[in-house]
């Protein structure tokens, strides 16, 4: 498995963590409270997390891989991570519009960001998604 590969799964992994406990404790809010929280605590708790866990997972991985880590992309790495890239970019144009036409009915502030954050957090994981089905299929 290719170092970028290894990598993609790692940041996979850590993105879907820190999106499913984000998208856990803000509907847990809102069921128990009937209000959107506020954005601060939780975005605060989920960009730690998220860098903490990921330079960790980075450093790790590089100390076991240091030969390949050390190595630049070639053009068959670079051509999976644009194709990933691309597909992201549509899911966070598609999620951030939706969340504007979302905000023009409800005008809560709270939820904009957190609409919009959710579509960040899922543009990453069909990023990684996108780079990792490109490793496996090989083109």
């Amino acid at each position: 498995m290719a170092f970028k590969e290894k990598s993609a799964w790692l940041m996979l992994i850590a993105t879907l963590v820190v999106g499913l406990y984000m998208t856990y404790a803000v509907v847990h809010t809102y069921m128990e409270l009937q209000q959107v929280p506020a954005v601060l605590p939780v975005f605060i708790k989920l960009t730690v997390t998220l860098i903490i866990l990921s330079v960790i997972g980075q450093i790790v991985l590089a100390i076991a891989n240091h030969k390949q880590a050390e190595q630049k992309a070639d053009e068959r790495e670079k051509v999976f991570i644009r194709r990933g890239q691309a597909a992201a970019g549509g899911v966070l144009a598609f999620g951030v519009v939706a969340s504007l036409i979302h905000f023009l009915f409800l005008s809560d502030g709270n939820l904009l960001f957190y609409s919009c954050l959710l579509s960040l957090v899922v543009a990453q994981v069909v990023e990684y998604a996108v780079q990792i089905a490109s490793f496996r299929r090989g083109y």
